[in-house]
């Protein structure tokens, strides 16, 4: 009898979805704490009702061919705000494959006639099953980067990695901060309400309910990544939060005293951040995208150089997309479905 493929969402099995979460095929799930266990306590918080858990698979003979995470908002079907990931063998296979088309008419299914769909996935030398699939369906496609640490490096090898001007203001940052941490060797809720309360006056507002932040401090207060605090004589000027996954760990978020970026404030926190990832067993350290100029804001755009200065290594990924309505795309699907596949980072805050 010759086997089929079905679609099995996590809405209808989420302990099957458990399992398959564990399965060596999939460990890349929960490697990054964007896809992994923490982003599935932390974004559902952030979004409240404005997305459905909407992750799904695409099983032949009762196992998984592929796993993608992904939500469905009143616009979109993305990974709550952050681009759709694929999972699994299938994807990453020359050529065209028959699960990932599946998965694309589930897509085109979850977007109906009006919700964009985001994607992302990491640049190959060769096509993809992933970008067969978009190519065949008219998208286009552009770069975006992210910033990597290899940890691997050692403490010696990822200060030679620095740019050569940073030094100097490390160690500026090393002797004139005080620098306190907030990780599971000192679950400090205080430290953590003060960096909670120095970041709604930097930022000027609330950015996020604060369930959200709970979620932050039990993560990183179980030893899942840690929270960097800098002072200067008694004002806490910087703090940078790392969030770990099995193997990588994220900057989060890094909040610093505008009044006070005369001084180098930002990059021993951020260096410390990164070395310190070493002891937890961690294996990279993402800082995030580095823009291209042009392609944002010139603050962004800056920020991007700033964190540019600290990594190892730039990985390449693929944004593909394809702009129109409803009305003038037409898919293989038959449908009209409004499809749009991109890359993008967290919202920080």
């Amino acid at each position: 009898m010759r086997s089929t493929l079905r679609v099995l969402s996590i809405a209808d099995s989420p302990d099957q979805f458990r399992q398959w979460r564990a399965l060596p095929s999939f460990a890349k799930i929960d490697d990054h704490p964007l896809s992994g266990a923490f982003a599935r306590r932390y974004y559902p918080l952030v979004f409240g009702r404005e997305r459905r858990e909407s992750s799904f698979a695409v099983v032949k003979d009762g196992m998984p061919e592929l796993i993608a995470l992904c939500s469905v908002g009143p616009g979109t079907v993305d990974y709550y705000g952050l681009p759709i990931a694929l999972f699994g063998d299938a994807v990453g296979v020359g050529g065209s494959h028959v699960a990932v088309d599946k998965a694309f008419d589930y897509l085109a299914t979850l977007a109906g006639s009006r919700r964009s769909v985001l994607i992302s996935e990491r640049a190959l030398d060769s096509m993809s099953a992933l970008g067969a699939a978009c190519y065949q369906r008219g998208f286009v496609a552009t770069r975006r980067f992210k910033g990597i640490c290899n940890l691997s490096l050692g403490e010696a090898g990822l200060r030679a990695a620095l740019r050569r001007r940073y030094r100097p203001m490390i160690n500026w940052g090393r002797n004139n901060l005080r620098t306190a941490f907030v990780n599971a060797s000192n679950p400090d809720a205080s430290a953590f309400s003060q960096y909670q309360a120095f970041h709604k006056r930097i930022v000027g507002r609330s950015t996020r309910p604060q369930d959200t932040w709970d979620v932050m401090f039990n993560w990183i207060a179980n030893g899942h990544g840690e929270l960097v605090l800098g002072y200067f004589g008694a004002d806490l000027v910087a703090g940078t939060m790392v969030v770990d996954g099995t193997t990588t760990s994220y900057y989060a978020s890094g909040v610093y005293d505008r009044e006070r970026f005369a001084k180098p404030i930002g990059h021993w926190p951020m260096h410390i951040a990164i070395v310190r990832s070493l002891a937890r067993g961690m294996k990279y350290f993402e800082i995030g995208d580095i823009p291209a100029e042009g392609a944002v804001s010139a603050k962004e755009y800056n920020i991007g150089q700033f964190k540019k200065g600290f990594v190892t290594e730039i990985e390449t990924w693929t944004n593909w997309a394809r702009a129109g309505s409803a009305k003038d795309i037409e898919h293989a699907d038959g449908t009209g479905n409004a499809l749009a596949v991109s890359h993008a980072n967290i919202v920080k805050d």
